[in-house]
């Protein structure tokens, strides 16, 4: 991969530790002998402003330096700028969960990974949407962001552990939520959910692989949906759920589909990778793939 980089960089991802490696990063970069500009996000969102004037300013390779959420907000705004075709994306993984780049193997440490980008291939893979917002790898209801709350609040751990804390903090507030839910504008169901997990890659919560058979690249969502989950049963499913081996819990249930619309009475809690969004409506949920396309860099 050649041509003009542009490294955005959250500085606050991983509890801090993504700024302290700034300085690893250019000396690889300048080893690399690369033509490159480096930003530091100032403010949530930012990252999206940033990657929409990279866009414009003719970058050709724009990598996200941080977890999913910066991930996230990279390809939004490459999703924003109409010139998706024409840019490539990546990410090197310095956050707290890094669910997205388990997908691909992408390598945590900084040399190894700018080593897999610059001698990469791309692939064109989905990013879906909801009300004005994208989201890159998973959007949760219920139980899942629940947790996504706690974790956010937890500042001593990262990954896994970090989660699992926030799943026994969640579970104080255990309960199942009443929906209907809407798949293609054909199939509906109703009933009582513990949680309904969006993916378009296979893991969310820090590993936890809730959809096993995504593919961020075949222009679906998978859905897992969890109905009528116990507070005794959740102790067996969640364990499962981490390896991708609870398709056989009676609760469980997946689809495959487009788009997807939630309606609730109450307002629900919600989760797009790792970030609380603000929402118009928190009560009725459109989610749906994309028509824009990313080329994204991953390992040979």
């Amino acid at each position: 991969m050649h041509d003009k980089w542009y490294f955005i960089v959250n500085s606050t991802a991983g509890n801090g530790k993504t700024g302290k490696k700034i300085n690893s990063l250019i000396s690889h970069l300048n080893k690399h002998e690369l033509d490159y500009q480096i930003e530091l996000t100032r403010y949530h969102r930012h990252a999206i402003e940033l990657a929409q004037v990279a866009c414009m300013e003719g970058f050709k390779n724009i990598i996200a330096v941080g977890g999913d959420g910066t991930a996230s907000e990279v390809a939004a705004g490459i999703a924003r700028s109409g010139m998706a075709e024409k840019v490539n994306f990546s990410i090197i993984p310095e956050g707290g969960g890094n669910d997205f780049c388990k997908n691909f193997y992408l390598s945590h440490n900084i040399e190894k990974c700018l080593n897999q980008l610059i001698k990469g291939k791309l692939i064109k893979i989905d990013i879906a949407s909801f009300e004005d917002q994208f989201f890159l790898n998973s959007f949760g209801i219920g139980f899942d962001a629940q947790a996504a709350a706690q974790a956010n609040k937890i500042k001593f751990l990262n990954g896994l552990p970090r989660y699992l804390l926030a799943v026994a903090a969640a579970l104080l507030k255990f309960r199942n939520f009443p929906l209907k839910i809407i798949i293609d504008d054909k199939e509906v169901l109703t009933g009582n959910f513990l949680l309904v997990a969006i993916g378009n890659g296979k893991y969310a919560g820090g590993g936890f692989k809730l959809n096993p058979e995504a593919l961020v690249d075949d222009d679906y969502l998978d859905v897992m949906f969890a109905r009528d989950v116990s507070l005794l049963r959740i102790f067996k499913v969640l364990p499962k759920a981490l390896e991708g081996k609870h398709e056989s819990e009676p609760e469980v249930s997946f689809v495959r589909c487009r788009k997807l619309e939630i309606i609730a009475e109450n307002e629900l809690p919600v989760y797009f990778d790792g970030e609380i969004p603000h929402l118009k409506d928190n009560k009725h949920l459109t989610i749906s793939i994309a028509p824009q396309k990313l080329n994204l860099i991953i390992p040979k």
